[in-house]
């Protein structure tokens, strides 16, 4: 009876919904209604199930009470309620939607399918647990594509621990990783000195191999300006980028700081290729150009106004190509300088080119050996020029006595340099240098209750010959001394219990003096650590350096104290902690107080969390920073607020406040 009536209605929806096979525990017609308990619906690859389900006579199916279905294996769907006018236009009441391919869910009063678009009415989305989330987004209406995998969401208010945070008129979030053009994740910051930063990039799809990003910024208090990059793979073994840039302060900002340029612009060309000419050579290039180092720093995303750009004046531009052949490895190298703190380059050396030959570690009965070659041609606009060549050729013997316990290496090293200003008539340099180092080591286990590792080592090295007429500042000697150097090395375990140990030490022959003694030790037992690094002088019969951390960690805390301690420079005691108080939220603190000078240098509060729907690290930091004055030293206090948060799949910021004080 079952089967008759699944066929009797399967005639009757085949019309209007092709590829439908719905199956029912019972079903009644009702003058060409047909009611159904407990309906299954299969429809390509989804299936539907619910409480009941009415087919009318205007061919509509209407599914209520536990509305259930599954597409895919991708897509599930529960409402209390469906209504499908065709297999393109279905309606859903009270719907939860849920897509593995962006890890969300939906929630929302009332849903439409029409065609590739599922719209919704009265929405939350998030990607975090459905009870109790930590994160939602609501909206007042929004548009799933199924077809390019994207979400608009218009009039939404983003909650945290629901307390709403941030209203956005619209926000668009694609779930598809193929590349497509459109506006990507902005970037923003902000600085005492130069206001807020906004970058906008904009990411256009130019090819299959090629795409262009332009991203316009503005610093409210210092400038605006616009950086682009071009991206390309031009082979199945290359790729490279061409960037520009150019950013113009305002007047106010340039006369202030009495700045060098108001415009700064620059380009940067890499390209990496490999199978040029032979299956394994490589070609690399990184070409820059910038009129000043703040082309680098006023980058779109520098966007933490990181100053390691403007620590080097020196802009570096390189050429390398390297192709191995057999044991060997052969390159041609080229660099080239611009110095920004210089009015010109014109007395800059350059490095135009560098031809280098090694020969890779051979090893044929008991003897190693390797050679290291190279050439430099140093040139400059203005003044002579300067050719260098030198090779440094190592030859090992090693030895295996008293039934491999004891074992032996004895190493000659020839080092060799030479060099001319070949516009001159100046004198060459040069240098010669012949060393021989004998080492004595061995490495012994014991595997007991508790195992034991030890390697013992005594080197020897032996300066032989050394002769060098040097007359320029481009060639840098080797320095080879006579001395003895002893090490030991071992390790100790059993199950909770590690502890390893290192010592250094060298004694200088010629100058009859021994290096600081070193010292290390690393325990581990259960759940606690110790770390030591101590270092003794003999000459000046103290320690010139120590440092210990102890730390205790479990499931819930983690406590540490440590203590760095330098020779007539600082001497710190440091504090600090964490506790976890669940398994995605820990918070953590630290203390330094500087023992010489007798005064706190800062204080850390922090909390982080880690979900897989988002990550969040939030941290206050209070700082003494010296001051130096005519009066000596002074100091202010600086509050540092750290902020991390990052929302999956949608991103999030990362930024730090520093407020300065006063001294």
């Amino acid at each position: 009876m079952l089967l008759r009536i699944s066929l009797l209605i399967i005639f009757f929806i085949s019309a209007l919904f092709s590829d439908v096979k719905i199956f029912a525990s019972h079903a009644v017609n009702k003058n060409g209604s047909f009611e159904l308990e407990n309906p299954i619906i299969f429809y390509k690859n989804s299936i539907i199930q619910a409480k009941k389900g009415f087919i009318t006579k205007k061919r509509k199916i209407i599914l209520e009470g536990k509305v259930f279905l599954v597409k895919d294996n991708n897509v599930v769907i529960s409402a209390s309620k469906l209504i499908a006018y065709t297999s393109r236009n279905i309606t859903f009441s009270d719907i939860f939607f849920y897509d593995k391919k962006f890890d969300g869910w939906i929630e929302a009063k009332q849903s439409k399918i029409k065609n590739n678009l599922l719209k919704f009415k009265r929405l939350y989305f998030s990607t975090c647990c459905i009870k109790n989330p930590d994160w939602y987004l609501r909206a007042l209406n929004g548009t799933y594509n199924k077809k390019d995998k994207s979400l608009k969401l218009y009039h939404l208010v983003l909650i945290i621990n629901k307390v709403p945070v941030l209203y956005l008129p619209y926000f668009y979030l694609s779930f598809d990783k193929t590349r497509r053009s459109g506006f990507i994740r902005p970037y923003i910051g902000y600085s005492n000195t130069e206001g807020i930063l906004y970058s906008q990039p904009l990411y256009i799809v130019t090819s299959i191999n090629t795409d262009l990003e332009i991203t316009p910024t503005i610093r409210t208090k210092r400038g605006k300006g616009i950086y682009s990059v071009f991206r390309f793979v031009d082979s199945n073994s290359s790729k490279g980028y061409i960037k520009l840039g150019k950013f113009v302060d305002f007047n106010s900002y340039y006369k202030k700081y009495n700045l060098a340029n108001k415009i700064h612009y620059g380009y940067n060309l890499n390209y990496q290729r490999n199978k040029i000419f032979f299956k394994k050579d490589a070609l690399y290039v990184d070409l820059k150009y910038a009129n000043d180092v703040d082309y680098f720093y006023l980058d779109a995303y520098n966007y933490r106004f990181d100053t390691v750009y403007l620590t080097n004046k020196i802009i570096t531009s390189q050429i390398n190509y390297i192709s191995p052949f057999d044991n060997s490895l052969y390159g041609i190298y080229a660099k080239y300088f611009i110095d920004t703190s210089k009015i010109n380059n014109d007395d800059t050396w350059q490095i135009l080119p560098q031809f280098n030959y090694h020969h890779f570690i051979n090893k044929k009965y008991n003897i190693i050996n390797s050679i290291d070659m190279n050439i430099y041609n140093y040139k400059r606009k203005i003044g002579s020029n300067f050719v260098k060549a030198d090779i440094s050729i190592p030859v090992s013997l090693y030895y295996s006595l008293l039934n491999d316990y004891l074992k032996l290496k004895i190493t000659e090293s020839l080092n060799s340099g030479y060099g001319y200003y070949y516009q001159t008539k100046s004198k060459k340099s040069k240098y010669l240098n012949l060393s021989t180092l004998v080492k004595v080591y061995t490495s012994l286990t014991k595997d007991s209750n508790i195992t034991h590792i030890i390697t013992p080592s005594l080197i020897f090295n032996i300066k032989n010959y050394s002769n060098s007429h040097i007359y320029t500042d481009l060639i840098n000697i080797p320095e080879i001394q006579n001395y003895i150097h002893f090490n030991l090395f071992q390790i100790l375990e059993n199950n909770n219990f590690i502890l390893s140990h290192t010592l250094n030490e060298t004694y200088y022959l010629e100058t009859k003096k021994y290096s600081d003694l070193e010292n290390q030790i690393n325990l581990t037992l259960y759940n606690y650590t110790f770390n030591e690094n101590n270092k003794y002088s003999f000459q000046n019969k103290r320690v010139t350096y120590n440092s210990f951390k102890i730390s205790y960690n479990n499931e819930s805390y983690y406590l540490f104290l440590s203590h760095i301690y330098q020779a007539d420079i600082s001497k710190a005691l440091t504090v600090g902690g964490s506790y976890n108080i669940n398994i995605y939220k820990k918070i953590y603190t630290k203390y330094n107080y500087d023992l010489k000078n007798k005064y706190w240098k800062y204080w850390l509060l922090g909390v982080k969390l880690n979900k897989k729907c988002w990550k969040y690290d939030f941290s206050i930091k209070q700082a003494r920073i010296p001051v130096l004055e005519n009066s000596g030293i002074s100091y202010r206090k600086d509050n540092i607020i750290s902020l991390n948060v990052n929302f999956n799949p949608f991103g999030g910021i990362n930024q730090t406040f520093v407020f300065k004080g006063k001294k």
